[in-house]
């Protein structure tokens, strides 16, 4: 096992394979690709709905089908499974769980995307008995499509997010019906026709509703939901708790990267490059939780960022650090994505920030640096919905800028 590269991924979804294949196509072959599941593809190796391959290939594909597509790409790129980085290390050293051991990996630059996981049930704080046949929207996908299981007969979902409709066009596939979607907003937070779908499937939706009991010993034998202050009980099997997507970003929290407190996002500039100009990260470890093919995209940008570092700093020893400003928001926003400005570069002229809320509503978003405002835009704004404020002008930075700043004016 090559244990130098000049470019080691961490993650074999969208981003880490887009990036993969930007790097082959400007003729960097020396890359290593670190995978913990036993297959490459990422998350939509087990999602069957067909809303992938849209933007990367034009036409519909299931989410299997797009994971093999792009991994066929990747020709005699060094793909290593089940292996776990445990311990990202200043100057591109990573610690790795491998099938034959912890091995310590180097490489000149390092990409994670690590990609995002669903908020289970303990966090969100639902109280009752612990029985079987509590689980994920992504636990549930596995279950049905990589197992060929069938987990539950009469399960309630929770959430109205995208996956959770994808939960409930899963269970149709394995000839279950759901007893019942859960939300606890005044709307779902997937797209309002998607309520036709759970209506074809003669699944009620509950709104302002919340399960404050989970009931059942060994088994989930039925949760009592709260609407409006009243309470009912709903016979059930299983409970599924979908979406309220976090990032993976453990080993970013441990590690001397800077970091987001609120998030545990890494700090990326518009370049996606972590504040280790070694490290870079891309994807939905960053802004939880876009579409398959959009960080397929991400990933295919990054790793031209990446091929233009590499092959215009090749001669240095050390990577050099660049100044940078902050990018500041306050609520309802909840991020940005780039979070800071390498104001000292030129290439990129206008970039895209893209930035998810906290709560809904319409209102001028305005990007300000100093006096100079870089972007002002009437939006209507959903929590879990992707934002892009589009084509914001760099090069209006004025020197004595010391922050950008994102508010709702």
């Amino acid at each position: 096992m090559n244990l130098n590269y000049d470019v080691i991924i961490i993650g074999s979804g969208p981003a880490g394979v887009g990036a993969a294949l930007s790097l082959r196509r400007r003729g960097i072959h020396n890359i290593a690709i670190l995978e913990r599941e036993a297959h490459a593809g990422g998350v939509p190796r087990h999602c069957q709905h067909p809303t992938f391959g849209l933007l990367a290939f034009k036409r519909p594909m299931k989410g299997n089908q797009f994971a093999e597509k792009i991994v066929s790409n990747l020709g005699d790129t060094a793909i290593f499974t089940r292996s776990t980085v445990i311990d990202i290390l200043p100057q591109g050293v990573l610690k790795v769980s491998t099938p034959d051991g912890i091995v310590e990996m180097r490489a000149k630059r390092i990409l994670i995307a690590t990609g995002v996981r669903e908020t289970p049930r303990h966090p969100r704080l639902v109280s009752g008995l612990r029985p079987q046949g509590v689980l994920t929207a992504g636990a549930l996908q596995q279950f049905v499509y990589l197992k060929g299981k069938k987990p539950c007969l009469n399960p309630v979902i929770v959430g109205s997010e995208l996956v959770s409709f994808s939960a409930l066009w899963t269970l149709k596939n394995a000839g279950v019906k759901a007893q019942a979607m859960i939300e606890s907003g005044e709307r779902i937070l997937a797209f309002k026709a998607a309520t036709l779908f759970a209506k074809a499937m003669g699944t009620p939706l509950y709104l302002n509703s919340k399960i404050i009991e989970i009931g059942g010993l060994e088994r989930v034998e039925y949760v009592v939901i709260e609407t409006a202050g009243k309470t009912q009980k709903i016979t059930c099997d299983a409970v599924i708790f979908t979406g309220s997507f976090v990032g993976e970003n453990t080993l970013i929290r441990k590690s001397h990267l800077d970091f987001d407190a609120s998030t545990g996002k890494p700090v990326t500039d518009q370049f996606s490059r972590c504040s280790d100009p070694s490290y870079y990260a891309a994807g939905n470890m960053l802004h939880p939780a876009d579409m398959g093919d959009q960080c397929y995209q991400e990933g295919i940008l990054t790793g031209q960022y990446i091929a233009e570092d590499l092959l215009e700093n090749h001669h240095q020893e050390v990577v050099r650090h660049t100044p940078r400003i902050p990018v500041k928001f306050a609520e309802p926003i909840r991020f940005s994505v780039p979070a800071c400005i390498d104001y000292t570069s030129q290439k990129i002229e206008l970039v895209d920030f893209n930035i998810k809320v906290n709560s809904a509503f319409t209102g001028t978003i305005q990007v300000v640096a100093g006096n100079t405002v870089l972007y002002k835009k009437k939006i209507r704004c959903l929590p879990t919905r992707r934002i892009l404020l589009k084509g914001i002008d760099l090069t209006k930075i004025k020197p004595d800028a010391t922050e950008i700043c994102i508010s709702v004016v």
